[in-house]
């Protein structure tokens, strides 16, 4: 991939654009959220959501240089972009005002070269001159008088990140409610980084509210993981990574089970996947937690932990959640439960953030006061590519103090995703002095 094409994706990511976009055939565009960068096969933002002509719409974006790349990189034979809502182009090059589908559906073209903001477009033709100027070592980013001003400044990445993830399920609240809400982010997250947009998609078509249906007319959890596996294509390859009673009973519970017989066609990413991370254990285990959230609602639960009437500190609270959650007796054998550090990873990316935007929506201060002490109280989480990566630009004595907060680790990341991953050196030192100037 071009350079250039990933600019393109951190302007949609960022949404440098103006405020009245117009496609090329002058229909009005509204972005409500710019959706979730793909790294893997498919269009490269998902679960976009925008107003197109004063009609809500979800799905996919994809973004080229030119209209025509959609025919050369031949997404047009690709049933995997059937999904796509809007085709963002920097020039469009085209007799026609649409790109056509592999299922034979038009979609809207976006033209970004004279809808960027200004600031954008400056730095658009800088960097294109020479987007790899900067030299290896120390990041510029790091480069202060002291810790003492290392630390706020990451400090605010974090909270910016944490804002992030309030705004996009915000923008999601357009269709779901908080219980679905939380039950689409949980999902998401048991898919881990490759398989993320097929568990997430369960949850779209398995919601909540016909689960919680079902659940009332008997639906266990390992029929609901029989009926998910069945769905994603994955019940009859789990022969090979279940044990035969296991994956027999499974089968059975299919069999016997009369709320659906729905599939879909999923590719899944199995390359180099631990074990323990394989998509059907996962799967079995998300049933497991579902099913038990079922009849007392999932946000309800999370509430009870969070009664101020206990006086409990913000790490009891965060264990109190937690066990609410995740401390379940499974009723599927040979399924472990989720580790420790990932289910403080999913309160951490997904509990807290829709909490707080609960609390918002309903005016209830006190819990949100509550909800940013234990985002800042949060405990540290182990490295992944991402912070250690960043630690490579950064003085070593940093670390120490880094690692001591997930705030900060979370930090590292927006960084990393809104500046590092596009080479934006540049932006990212400009929008350092201005968080510095607000400090």
């Amino acid at each position: 991939m071009e350079l250039q094409e990933k600019f393109l994706h951190h302007i949609w990511d960022q949404r440098h654009l103006i405020p009245d976009l117009k496609t090329v055939n002058g229909k009005q565009v509204k972005v409500i959220y710019q959706g979730q960068y793909n790294t893997s096969n498919g269009p490269d933002f998902k679960n976009v959501i925008l107003i197109l002509d004063g009609e809500t719409i979800q799905g996919d974006v994809e973004i080229h240089h030119r209209t025509y790349d959609w025919i050369s990189h031949q997404h047009h034979e690709d049933p995997a972009y059937n999904n796509t809502i809007l085709h963002v182009v920097l020039e469009h090059k085209s007799n026609l005002e649409y790109t056509i589908k592999e299922d034979a559906e038009k979609i809207d073209v976006l033209e970004l070269k004279d809808q960027i903001d200004m600031d954008i477009a400056k730095l658009f033709a800088q960097y294109s001159e020479n987007p790899n100027r900067h030299q290896v070592g120390i990041c510029d980013f790091f480069k202060l008088t002291s810790k003492d001003q290392v630390l706020p400044l990451v400090k605010s990445h974090g909270w910016d990140r944490f804002a992030r993830k309030c705004g996009r399920f915000n923008a999601e609240l357009h269709f779901d409610g908080f219980d679905q809400l939380l039950y689409n982010g949980f999902m998401e997250s048991m898919g881990y980084e490759k398989n993320k947009f097929n568990t997430i998609s369960i949850a779209h078509h398995f919601t909540w509210d016909r689960l919680q249906e079902w659940r009332s007319k008997g639906l266990d959890s390992i029929t609901l993981a029989a009926i998910w596996l069945n769905y994603s294509g994955l019940l009859n390859a789990a022969e090979k990574t279940l044990k035969d009673d296991l994956h027999n009973s499974l089968k059975r519970a299919y069999e016997y089970q009369t709320f659906t017989t729905d599939n879909s066609q999923f590719k899944w990413n199995l390359f180099r996947i631990r074990p323990a991370n394989h998509p059907i254990k996962r799967i079995i285990q998300a049933s497991i937690v579902i099913v038990n959230l079922l009849d007392s609602g999932f946000l309800n639960t999370i509430l009870q932990a969070l009664d101020p009437s206990r006086g409990l500190s913000n790490k009891e609270t965060i264990a109190k959640i937690k066990n609410k959650i995740f401390k379940v007796n499974s009723e599927i054998n040979g399924i472990e439960k989720i580790g420790e550090q990932f289910c403080l990873t999913i309160i951490g990316n997904i509990v807290l953030p829709i909490l707080y935007l609960y609390a918002g929506k309903t005016n209830v201060k006190e819990l949100q006061r509550k909800i940013e002490d234990i985002y800042y109280d949060f405990p540290p989480l182990g490295d992944n590519y991402i912070t250690n990566f960043m630690k490579d630009y950064m003085e070593p004595s940093y670390n120490k103090q880094i690692n001591s907060r997930y705030i900060y680790q979370q930090g590292l990341m927006n960084i990393y995703y809104r500046f590092c991953n596009y080479r934006l050196c540049d932006f990212c030192i400009a929008d350092k002095e201005k968080i510095i100037q607000s400090l």
